[in-house]
């Protein structure tokens, strides 16, 4: 899987403490309580410092056992506000994926997502559009020969490319997953690959895949071939599996989160996020930004303390000892969220016991929907669509500034 998908971000919007949508009450006694929660993502992303990886559509599946109630809650029983969790590893783990939940279809992006999404082993949730076997070459491109630098020939035999293919990602088995910039011919694309040897030619596998994140030379926001519009309505369904606690039926959200410009503040700060337990602010509002519509705006922040040494700079490796997970949700009117010094204290503590190697800080514009299954257990999944920012802050190179 390519780096640049950034697999595991978890929107939690809140999932625990939460009454049901559409009650004012307890939930009835002979209700089963909810087993699972579930975050559907569905972002056109950007990565913060690399305007040469473009933009794109981006899914990110996340069905997992119901998480316990957080350290910190700033609005308890809310959705809004901000709410932090600090996990032990070894004694208090975070919730454990469910893997494979079922099919799922979504519709209604302006860049299509193919006929459905399913699970992978190793990979989890993908949206292949086409696969098979063939002979593979692969040529980096070579300077004087007018070919795009950075950029690599793939040849397979037998495969069937399309125009549509252009803003996806070519995964080859082996040798990894490269954002597909343009199509030369029916068994011809050309991928985004920094320089290097060319392997030798040979019969391997390979899937396209949709939603699989930023592709170089994207078009702009709003522009003819932007995968993910303003005026776009995400539709999502499930043909759940056997056994599956996930039964939600057919979801759509009708005002997906605009285009944004992160103000100057906040750009100086997701990859630069504070460990010292002061409040700190992220938004689109301040100077220098612009924030377009959008019903909720949500930061997304998750830590590791595994080694990152050798890793693609936008990987979150698994945790060794402490994770921290910090999700704050405000409304989307006001423009920026305000992270409290008391949310912000357990991430220095989390950093004091055992010091983080990297953080990753999701900033996105996001219209949301709750759906949940039409029959106990009573399990619920937030389905999220918009647009979204992403930094990453690694502690002991910002020490070192």
């Amino acid at each position: 899987m390519s780096a640049s998908r950034i697999p595991g971000l978890v929107v939690l919007l809140a999932l625990c403490g939460c009454p049901s949508e559409g009650t004012d009450g307890p939930p009835d006694s002979g209700t089963l309580a909810s087993t699972h929660a579930g975050t559907l993502s569905i972002q056109d992303r950007r990565l913060l410092g690399a305007p040469h990886l473009g933009h794109g559509l981006s899914l990110l599946v996340d069905m997992s056992t119901a998480t316990r109630a957080p350290d910190y809650d700033e609005e308890p029983g809310q959705i809004t506000g901000c709410k932090v969790w600090v996990y032990d590893m070894a004694s208090d783990p975070p919730p454990r994926p469910t893997g494979d939940v079922g099919t799922l279809t979504l519709e209604g992006t302006s860049a299509s997502l193919g006929p459905a999404c399913v699970f992978q082993e190793g990979a989890g949730y993908v949206c292949p559009t086409a696969a098979g076997e063939g002979e593979i070459v692969l040529a980096h491109a070579v300077a004087g020969t007018g070919a795009p630098p950075n950029t690599a020939r793939v040849s397979i035999q037998g495969a069937a490319f399309v125009p549509d293919d252009v803003g996806r990602y070519l995964s080859l088995a082996g040798s990894g997953s490269f954002p597909i910039v343009s199509v030369t011919g029916a068994t011809e694309v050309r991928v985004a690959k920094a320089p290097g040897a060319d392997p030798a030619p040979g019969v391997g596998s390979y899937q396209v895949l949709a939603g699989a994140g930023p592709v170089p030379g994207t078009p702009e926001d709003e522009a003819p071939g932007d995968p993910l519009r303003d005026s776009d309505q995400v539709r999502v369904r499930i043909t759940p599996k056997e056994g599956s606690p996930f039964r939600f039926p057919e979801t759509t959200v009708a005002a997906i989160g605009s285009a944004f410009t992160a103000d100057t503040a906040t750009v100086g700060l997701l990859d630069h996020v504070p460990l010292d337990g002061r409040a700190f602010r992220l938004g689109c509002a301040g100077e220098g930004g612009a924030c377009g519509s959008a019903e909720f705006t949500i930061i997304q922040l998750q830590t590791t303390d595994g080694p990152t040494v050798g890793l693609s700079p936008f990987a979150l490796p698994p945790a060794k000892a402490k994770q921290v997970v910090l999700t704050c949700i405000a409304p989307g009117a006001r423009g920026f969220v305000d992270i409290p010094a008391e949310a912000s204290a357990l991430l220095a503590q989390a950093h004091a016991a055992s010091p983080m190697t990297r953080i990753r800080t999701a900033f996105m514009r996001n219209g949301a929907v709750l759906t949940k299954n039409p029959a106990p257990p009573d399990n619920t999944v937030r389905v999220v669509a918009g647009h979204q920012l992403i930094g990453f802050t690694n502690p002991q190179a910002s020490a070192l500034e």
